[in-house]
């Protein structure tokens, strides 16, 4: 009876540590009591640096097993190190609690296990480049996803035919085409899981993909990763990007506006690709979306330019040409009409995605005004950003707001190209602020998240949120930003309630049931995919919703939660190399 009061006392402690504590990280919990967690060893499932510290966590693991626990080096099936869990900390429903394990000590590559008396951790490794086959699988993702080209995989034997060739007919008529006119626009990535073809999505995927090339162009080599193009003398990434950037172009008008996407008009259910036979619909031109591919044409305008001079002056062009348009239309435009969104996502302000952000065009003009101004030097265009950066704060990097990307590319642009040092200093205090909010979410939150909005794309926010704290360390040198980025790798890849890794064909427990069409009509498994992740809306009626971090289930059918997205991967793609460059 005595013990029965303790436990029921740790059960209202560990609540009103709950509720208390943690508010941001278990807000919009419903009332629905959960049975807690089974017990399990949640680690990274990748691995980790020699250098690195190495953290797991004790989920909900019994006293009288959690005494010890030693590291078991695979190869000779020897411990290599015991040790006693350290502290307890509450982590969801009731009854649940973290503990954790440090075994920062070992710096020996090789694999290993953790190990109780009745647990066994999933493998890891330690190596000085741990994730070098993880970012190809993530990388190659583009490659299969591609639209309107035969797919023929020799890495995973994945093939279907050419799809969707007449892409597409104009929906609405507009100052330059007639309704249902036919534009040249096949080509491009399927976005996500479906096969609908997005300007914003694609803009944000190539930026962050771009910038991570300008940063560390070294890491990207030719025949890298098994492509068609592979051995032509271009690294693979930006051989992958051109297929993007290539379709992009086909959604830019005469006058410089840009359409914001390409689809059916309705979802297409359980088919293959070149199965998707309905017609195929281009949408309606926005200022926003303009706005990024004036960004993203600007920054392939200078990447490109060494390689492919011909092909760099084309997508500089349309960048100037876009800007040109966005500065005859000063106020935000949408050309939307109901009924748009039957087929494909909406992409804009709407009762799921209700940003502020969404409210304004601001945000994408400061980054089309940053690139453009990195890569032709004139003032019109550091002047529009020096104007406008002072009000504009610092957040992730994603379609509802991609001015964070312009913000940091100008402050990492080289010193002879003209940056003014006062934009550059109030960049670097803008993220550093936003970088030190993130440190203080973290140490309250017990998986150690930057991220405490769990909506659409979950898993995208944290890793952008560990891009932004991987940049605060290059700017200060202060490892605890370093250290904090980690932290959101180690979540996506294991050390989560779920015990799994959020990229398909990764680590010993990965995500298998991915919302993706073609995977799922074809009963094929594609590796190198991130899903979205924990989401409390749940959309789909499949995830158990309003839970925080738990609102999340590895279901084919829970496209709130586990469907892939191109940006998703571009986000994770992008911390990793951060992290091991």
């Amino acid at each position: 009876m005595q013990i029965n009061t303790l436990k029921f006392g740790l059960s209202l402690f560990l609540a009103a540590v709950l509720l208390t504590v943690t508010p941001s990280f278990w807000h919009n919990s419903s009332s629905r009591v959960m049975a807690a967690l089974p017990p399990k060893i949640l680690l990274n499932q990748v691995g980790y640096g020699p250098t690195w510290q190495k953290q797991a966590f004790l989920l909900n693991v019994d006293a009288l097993d959690n005494s010890e626990v030693a590291v078991i080096d695979r190869a000779t099936g020897e411990s290599v190190l015991k040790l006693q869990p350290q502290g307890s900390v509450s982590a969801g429903s009731v009854g649940d609690r973290l503990q954790i394990i440090d075994f920062s000590s070992i710096a020996q590559p090789g694999e290993y296990v953790l190990k109780t008396k009745t647990l066994q951790s999933a493998p890891f490794t330690i190596s000085p480049n741990p994730y070098q086959d993880t970012l190809t699988q993530l990388l190659r993702s583009y490659y299969l996803q591609r639209c309107g080209v035969e797919i023929n995989d020799p890495v995973t034997g994945i093939h279907h035919a050419p799809c969707h060739l007449k892409d597409g007919a104009i929906a609405h008529a507009d100052n330059a085409h007639a309704i249902g006119q036919t534009i040249a626009a096949a080509g491009g990535w399927h976005d996500a899981g479906d096969y609908g073809k997005y300007t914003s999505t694609a803009a944000i995927t190539i930026g962050r993909l771009l910038s991570l090339y300008e940063q560390f162009p070294h890491t990207f080599k030719d025949a890298q990763l098994v492509i068609p193009e592979s051995g032509n003398g271009i690294p693979d990434l930006l051989d992958e990007m051109q297929v993007g950037l290539d379709w992009m172009l086909t959604q830019q008008r005469p006058d410089g506006a840009v359409y914001r996407k390409l689809s059916g008009r309705q979802w297409p259910n359980e088919k293959a690709p070149e199965e998707d036979l309905q017609p195929r619909y281009v949408y309606g031109i926005t200022t926003p979306e303009t706005a990024k591919f004036a960004a993203v044409m600007a920054m392939a305008g200078r990447v490109y330019q060494p390689l492919l001079p011909d092909r760099a002056e084309r997508y500089l062009n349309a960048a100037t040409q876009a800007w040109q348009f966005l500065q005859s239309q000063p106020a935000m435009q949408i050309d939307w009409v109901d009924g748009d969104d039957s087929g494909s996502g909406k992409y804009l302000f709407s009762d799921i995605d209700n940003e502020e952000s969404l409210k304004t065009d601001e945000d994408d003009r400061l980054w089309a005004a940053a690139e453009l101004s990195i890569t032709l030097h004139q003032s019109q265009f550091e002047q529009y950003f020096a104007a406008h950066l002072k009000k504009m704060g610092y957040t992730l990097f994603e379609w509802k707001d991609p001015s964070s990307l312009g913000m940091v590319d100008y402050l990492l642009q080289k010193e002879g190209n003209l940056a003014k040092p006062a934009l550059k200093r109030l960049i670097r205090t803008k993220l550093l602020a936003h970088a030190d909010k993130l440190l203080q979410k973290i140490d309250q939150n017990p998986y150690r998240l930057a991220n405490d909005r769990f909506i659409w794309g979950s898993n995208k926010m944290s890793a952008e949120e560990g891009i932004t704290l991987v940049y605060a360390y290059q700017i200060t040198q202060d490892p605890r930003y370093l250290s904090a980025a980690r932290d959101q790798i180690h979540f996506i890849l294991g050390r989560n309630p779920f015990n799994q890794t959020f990229v398909s064909g990764v680590g010993a427990n990965p995500v298998k049931n991915v919302n993706h069409l073609f995977a799922r009509v074809k009963n094929i498994y594609i590796p190198g995919l991130m899903v979205g992740g924990p989401n409390s809306g749940a959309q789909d009626g499949i995830a158990p919703k309003n839970l925080g971090v738990l609102s999340y289930v590895d279901n084919a059918k829970s496209y709130a939660t586990n469907e892939f997205a191109i940006d998703y991967n571009a986000s994770l793609i992008t911390l990793i190399v951060a992290l091991i460059r």
